[in-house]
């Protein structure tokens, strides 16, 4: 048990130490010091009492230490540990904000992401347009990138004959959480769809494209869609569950 005058040596070290946590483990420590030191007088005969003044004398100035323990244990430094902390993830968050808007830094790493698709898929942009709707089939995600297009294919085949074709075409982002999943294949999806003219067809789902561990991007692509029509819906299919994706162009398909 501490001495009363250890306890007051022990109070006026630390009156001058400005960060408390670092009052109590000189606290500590300083009483740990004078009663080893008071118990090794004690040891060679000298009185209680007088070993407990001899150790404080012993210390020095208790101000003048109280100084030396402040200036090694300034509050400045954990105040700007946390200053720089929270600057840090500040920083990295934001870094990750952007990133996930440009798919640029983790967003876009090679093999663990799909990464952005870009229109057209092949050909020359005619008409530009606007896909929405998606969800879940044979558990993955199916998300339309937001972005449709109506573009010219054209072939040219060695004899020199050109053969030319309209695809409306959209990017679809399919993603799952299981990194050992296999990549979605063609044949667990069934594309149907339906013009705003009435007319209806089969569309072709490529799941090919841009491969990655947490997903992949397929197309969407409609051949040679109605003349005139400009809203077309397409439902994917997979034994009892179904997707619907929205596609609107900007202007109506034009004649071949």
């Amino acid at each position: 048990m501490a001495s009363k005058p250890f306890d007051t040596f022990c109070a006026q070290v630390c009156s001058v130490i400005r960060w408390k946590p670092a009052r109590r483990v000189a606290r500590k420590e300083l009483l740990a010091h004078l009663e080893d030191h008071a118990a090794a007088l004690e040891e060679q005969g000298v009185p209680a009492d007088q070993a407990a003044q001899r150790a404080v004398e012993a210390m020095g100035d208790p101000y003048e230490l109280g100084h030396q323990l402040d200036r090694c244990h300034s509050p400045l430094l954990p105040k700007l540990s946390r200053i720089f902390l929270l600057l840090a993830l500040a920083a990295l968050l934001l870094s990750l904000i952007i990133g996930f808007r440009n798919d640029t830094g983790i967003f876009a790493l090679t093999g663990l992401f799909p990464q952005a698709a870009h229109l057209p898929y092949d050909g020359t942009l005619e008409i530009s347009g606007a896909a929405a709707g998606g969800g879940k089939l044979a558990g993955y995600t199916l998300t339309p990138t937001g972005q449709a297009a109506l573009a010219l294919v054209s072939w040219e085949y060695p004899e020199g004959v050109t053969n030319q074709e309209y695809q409306l075409q959209c990017p679809v982002a399919i993603t799952h959480c299981q990194p050992w999943r296999p990549p979605m294949a063609a044949y667990q999806a069934r594309a149907a769809w339906r013009d705003d003219t009435g007319a209806s067809g089969y569309a072709y789902f490529s799941t090919y494209y841009e491969n990655a561990l947490l997903g992949s991007t397929a197309w969407l692509r409609i051949v040679n869609p109605t003349p005139g029509a400009r809203r077309f819906t397409v439902t994917l299919s997979s034994t009892e569950e179904s997707v619907t994706i929205y596609l609107t162009l900007q202007e109506e398909v034009p004649q071949p």
